[in-house]
């Protein structure tokens, strides 16, 4: 948080009556964090930065700490909703589904989603706006922001660059079939599906279809090689045991669930689309759902399809479905 978000809390908290407290998690933030973000762009994934703090900061070390002074429960501003049934609790989508935020926490273990009050979860952000205006909350206009909180201007790769002393690393573009069709400037600076910034004239956009990390090499196509069948998933929460199911998998934030059959097995997860899915990234993070219900979520490993092969020996990180 920045000092201005700091003070806007203290501020709200004065207005409202309540102790407002300041934990400072630098160090432990970067290393969980940060580190993770730099090391999944350096091993050509695509890392999900806000995923992790949830877990290990905001509903890890602030719950440990919200506890030791003596709090039963948490609540924050998330737009998500909780479903109870029977004795299990289940984290849901937000009723404002443009603004639902339950992906960010998709890595929550039900004993936390126990302790924690998401109060937003059933207004819309607009009836929120007009509810604290009518209160009078001492709030400033903020511009809403898409970007990671520790890289405000999205240039991720100069973040990275700065951090490690990375300099620019040129490699080889190639097509589907292996063929040269250019030099990039690092595999670093590349996320499959990517469209802007490739760098190569064409008569129609090329898209980023496969990143090798060990030898530098980026792979690209038309924007129909770039959709999968089928992809694996490390999962990290599962709550329906091993079998074959039909669920909606989400691969990233802006995403409608598509329908897929989902194989598990101990805590890997075989999931066949339906339809061809845009671009399931290795690193990225995949949530199924029932309904609203989140039944799942874990780290996508690799995406196939069946229209073609990469060449013999290659460690790229999407494959072709055997």
């Amino acid at each position: 948080c920045s000092l201005e978000d700091i003070e806007d809390a203290r501020r709200v908290a004065h207005f409202l009556g309540i102790p407002h407290y300041v934990f400072n998690y630098t160090e432990v933030f970067k290393r969980e964090v940060v580190d993770y973000f730099i090391a999944e762009y350096r091993a050509g994934r695509t890392p999900n930065p806000c995923v992790i703090c949830n877990q290990r900061i905001k509903f890890g070390l602030l719950w440990h700490k919200v506890a030791a002074i003596g709090a039963s429960s948490m609540a924050t501003g998330h737009y998500a909703r909780l479903i109870r049934e029977n004795t299990d609790v289940y984290l849901a989508k937000a009723r404002d589904k443009e603004k639902s935020q339950e992906y960010f926490l998709a890595f929550l273990p039900e004993e936390v989603l126990r302790k924690v009050v998401f109060p937003l979860g059933n207004y819309t952000k607009e009836s929120i706006k007009r509810i604290s205006q009518e209160v009078k909350l001492p709030l400033r206009t903020k511009k809403e922001s898409q970007e990671v909180c520790f890289v405000p201007t999205g240039d991720y790769v100069s973040f990275i660059m700065r951090h490690f002393g990375i300099s620019n690393q040129q490699g080889t573009v190639v097509n589907r079939r292996g063929e040269p069709l250019g030099v990039h400037k690092g595999f670093f600076y590349y996320t499959i599906g990517q469209r802007k910034r490739i760098g190569i004239r064409a008569s129609s956009p090329y898209y980023v279809i496969g990143i090798d990390p060990m030898h530098n090499v980026v792979q690209i196509g038309p924007k129909e090689e770039a959709y999968d069948k089928a992809m694996t998933v490390a999962l990290v929460r599962w709550r329906k045991g091993e079998g074959d199911f039909s669920l909606f998998t989400k691969i990233r934030y802006r995403h409608d669930p598509a329908p897929a059959t989902v194989k598990v097995r101990g805590m890997e997860a075989w999931v066949i689309f339906k339809e061809p899915q845009f671009a399931p990234a290795p690193g990225q993070i995949a949530v199924f759902y029932e309904e609203d219900r989140v039944v799942g979520s874990g780290k996508i490993r690799a995406a196939f399809n069946d229209k073609f092969s990469f060449p013999p020996g290659s460690s790229f990180l999407i494959d072709s479905m055997k």
